[in-house]
């Protein structure tokens, strides 16, 4: 019942369940609520049931068997999201051939991109121009170490705690200058964790402060 309506359980609970039971027969109810949960159009709710009591469980590291071979429930899980993914990729490759055939396509393939403003210390915006933030650029002594925690650590937070300011601002100016054209839909604040991601792997080349990189903290569909 609980994988049913997705309500949380005890660990221990799934343990002795699929302990006590026969491994087909909980492995079954197990992997339909994955398939179910994991199906677009995907619920937030079921979601978060998902990500905070099933896929941190153990149960994906024991041992089945699949297709008369030894296996791990995982790659039964993996085995899901791929057919999931694909789906969804069938089906935005079928949205894109069906753009393509509108009277414009070329004419909007045409128009290039432009980069006005490619950074968050560009003095027309503003921010991480502290003098706090620019004077560890000319640090020599551990220079590299401080720019990465300045980045990281101070940087990001600075950006997050502006996103944070501005968002109902800029979701109510977006509204009111694309609400004519369809639904405008706010998204959430980029995360932390996200950011630093970021730059420890888009913006690892990018001068110093590379947090100035990150553009889309603020956002909307």
């Amino acid at each position: 019942k609980a994988f049913t309506n997705c309500s949380p359980f005890p660990e221990n609970s799934l343990m002795l369940a699929w302990n006590a039971s026969n491994d087909d027969k909980c492995k079954k109810f197990i992997l339909s609520a994955c398939e179910r949960v994991l199906s677009a159009p995907i619920k937030p709710a079921e979601y978060e049931w998902f990500k905070q009591h099933l896929l941190p469980s153990s149960i994906w590291m024991l041992p089945i068997k699949k297709n008369g071979r030894a296996a791990f429930m995982y790659e039964e899980l993996l085995a899901i999201v791929r057919s999931q993914s694909t789906d969804i990729v069938k089906h935005m490759d079928s949205v894109y051939r069906h753009l393509q055939t509108h009277e414009k396509w070329s004419e909007l393939m045409r128009i290039e991109n432009q980069s006005v403003i490619d950074r968050q210390d560009h003095k027309t915006v503003g921010l991480l121009r502290d003098e706090g933030i620019r004077s560890v650029a000319d640090m020599k002594d551990d220079g590299d170490d401080l720019q990465s925690f300045v980045d990281s650590e101070i940087g990001v937070t600075a950006l997050s705690v502006t996103a944070k300011r501005i968002d109902c601002e800029f979701q109510t100016y977006i509204e009111s200058v694309m609400g004519g054209c369809g639904a405008v839909k706010p998204g959430p604040l980029k995360k932390v964790e996200r950011c630093v991601s970021k730059l420890e792997n888009d913006y690892a080349d990018e001068a110093y402060p590379k947090c100035a990189k990150l553009l889309d903290l603020v956002r909307c569909s």
